[in-house]
């Protein structure tokens, strides 16, 4: 729906501009910001459950899905305790409603993201940025995450030869 103040044009400039910084599916080269990561989906039929509903043995995991998305990561924090120096990060992943749809991906709590050599899940989804306030042009999809374990998720890593 065009907006008298936010038409249609401008839209696709700004999705011009984006696809050129962050990068998009159909660009053999990255972004000019060039953050990939790859999101985890948890295999609900694959995964067993115990009789209060939570995963025994480890939740499955589909296939992982890599594109670009920019990253907003808190500095560490780190915890020492009588099991040892714990680390700790919150990040936020700002992804483009465009690139979810062309992916035919939705993002839900419990997911997880592979962003440098660290695995963080989804516990929060915000998917409020309007642009000209206007509903059909919700632009973006903010997911906060929390870091885990990589021993606590049972995804099996890619070798790359």
């Amino acid at each position: 729906m065009a907006s008298r103040f936010w038409p249609t044009r401008d839209t696709d400039l700004a999705k011009r501009f984006n696809d050129e910084l962050v990068g998009n599916l159909y660009q053999s080269e990255d972004g000019i910001i060039g953050q990939n990561v790859i999101i985890y989906r948890v295999a609900v039929y694959d995964t067993k459950t115990n009789m209060y509903g939570e995963a025994a043995g480890g939740k499955r995991w589909k296939n992982g899905v890599k594109f670009a998305c920019l990253v907003d990561a808190e500095d560490f924090d780190w915890n020492t305790d009588e099991f040892g120096p714990d680390d700790q990060q919150n990040a936020s992943f700002h992804i483009l409603r465009q690139s979810l749809i062309d992916l035919s991906l939705v993002p839900e709590i419990g997911d997880v993201f592979e962003w440098n050599w660290a695995y963080f899940e989804i516990n929060s989804i915000n998917e409020n940025q309007l642009i000209g306030g206007i509903q059909d042009n919700n632009w973006s999809v903010t997911c906060g995450t929390y870091r885990v374990r990589f021993s606590n998720l049972n995804i099996e890593r890619i070798r790359s030869i």
